[in-house]
């Protein structure tokens, strides 16, 4: 049934464009828009209140596994740097993950980042022991919920040749999958974990595994400036001259964080067109320092980092901090931030998000933001990171589909679920106590 939005505040981030109008949707896709619409009588007609419309957000860099870590038991020993912090923790917790607890980290990640606004996921997996058609079960639960994402495995070294090879071979299976249905809702990507966990041959395996299947490589890059210093110390190279000799700087990579690149490389990473990964929630909470955002030359989108789903919430944190550096960025810098990963996804999924425009998938978020004050295309951005977040959103669209609507989860029975969710929790957490 086509849907029509009347009376809503259209508001495109990047560039900036508020006006007020309708929208008209049709077959997955914006079919019409303007002052006034074409209706019928058959359609859902939905008097959005003068409130603002906006296009579903994208999450740059997702680890949808870690959304049964809330109140999790504490380490066996508390973490003395970054390092140990993936050791003791994340590396227990992806450990213990197994078919079940996979699926339910996605559903409830999902529900989460649907109830933000946030229309499509672009993940990076890891579960050692159970990789083998684990981005099957991620799939399963996202799309219970009815959200697009982008997919990868995080191929290893620390696991050994097995557990590389097995990484690998998950990569090149979904990617196949993926690319016999062209559906628009989930594609692949190649992912690997960080130069300091990956030996030459994995790299130059990944590479080619990108070629084959025309994508990019999704891995953390000098998130810590341990990456670096084990760069250094054991390759005798320069973090970003390693990866760009195994083919790994091209313009469809997504590089997570680049928090500890020098000039040169943010440099070299602008030039070569790299998406950048930017997720300052998680770096203040790792204790990891500032990505100097305003030094990347090409495009640089935001992510969570596994902290959650609320790009609302994200996006201010980017601008706060980047003010707290005093290294500042203009507030619409910030909106640029959502569109690029929005972009990014669009590439792989080729499908247009991100855009209230005809043609574009009808992905749009309904809030209940009516603006106390005047909303110009010139102001947005101080709109969007003062005074509008993720409690406003009232109704999501995912592909012309209602997914939220009045506030209420209809493509899934989310009370059940949560429900569920606690009991998948306590055998995870059962086992993750057990690992050492």
């Amino acid at each position: 049934m086509p849907i029509v939005l009347k009376n809503a505040l259209l508001a495109d981030l990047a560039p900036p464009r508020v006006q007020p109008g309708e929208l008209r949707m049709d077959a997955g896709r914006i079919v019409e828009r303007g002052s006034t619409v074409t209706t019928d009588t058959t359609d859902d007609i939905v008097d959005c209140g003068g409130c603002v419309v906006l296009p579903g957000l994208v999450n740059g860099h997702a680890h949808l596994y870690s959304a049964l870590a809330a109140g999790i038991p504490p380490p066996p020993r508390p973490p003395q740097n970054f390092v140990e912090i993936l050791k003791y923790i994340w590396w227990r917790l992806d450990r213990a993950l197994d078919v079940e607890s996979i699926g339910m980290s996605a559903r409830i990640g999902a529900l989460d980042a649907l109830r933000c606004g946030t229309t499509t996921l672009i993940d990076h997996h890891a579960s050692p022991n159970c990789i083998d058609s684990s981005l099957d079960s991620l799939e399963s639960g996202i799309g219970d919920v009815g959200l697009r994402a982008v997919l990868c495995y995080e191929t290893t070294d620390r696991n050994g040749r097995e557990g590389r090879d097995a990484g690998i071979e998950e990569n090149r299976r979904y990617l196949e999958k993926c690319m016999d249905r062209h559906a628009g809702r989930f594609a692949g990507m190649v992912g690997a974990h960080a130069s300091f966990t990956l030996e030459d041959e994995t790299l130059d395996l990944l590479a080619t595994v990108a070629r084959d299947y025309d994508t990019g490589v999704h891995i953390h890059v000098a998130e810590d400036p341990a990456d670096e210093e084990h760069c250094q110390a054991t390759h005798q190279q320069f973090l970003i001259d390693r990866l760009a000799s195994h083919g790994l700087l091209t313009p469809l990579a997504v590089f997570a964080h680049g928090t500890h690149l020098d000039p040169e490389s943010i440099a070299r990473v602008g030039d070569a067109r790299v998406h950048v990964a930017h997720n300052p929630r998680s770096n203040m909470n790792n204790g990891v320092g500032y990505t100097p955002v305003a030094a990347f030359r090409g495009p640089v989108m935001l992510g969570t980092d596994g902290i959650g789903g609320d790009m609302f919430t994200e996006a201010k944190y980017a601008w706060f901090k980047a003010c707290d550096e005093r290294m500042p960025i203009a507030p619409r810098a910030v909106l640029a931030l959502l569109a690029f990963s929005a972009y990014r996804a669009s590439t792989a999924l080729d499908v247009t998000l991100g855009r209230l425009e005809v043609d574009a998938a009808a992905d749009v978020v309904i809030t209940d933001y009516c603006p106390a004050t005047p909303l110009t295309s010139e102001n947005l951005a101080g709109h969007f990171l003062y005074a509008m977040g993720s409690h406003q959103v009232a109704s999501v669209l995912v592909g012309g589909s209602w997914a939220l609507r009045d506030r209420k989860v209809v493509t899934c029975d989310e009370p059940e679920t949560r429900r569920a969710a606690v009991e998948v929790a306590k055998g995870l957490w059962e086992r993750m106590s057990r690992i050492e």
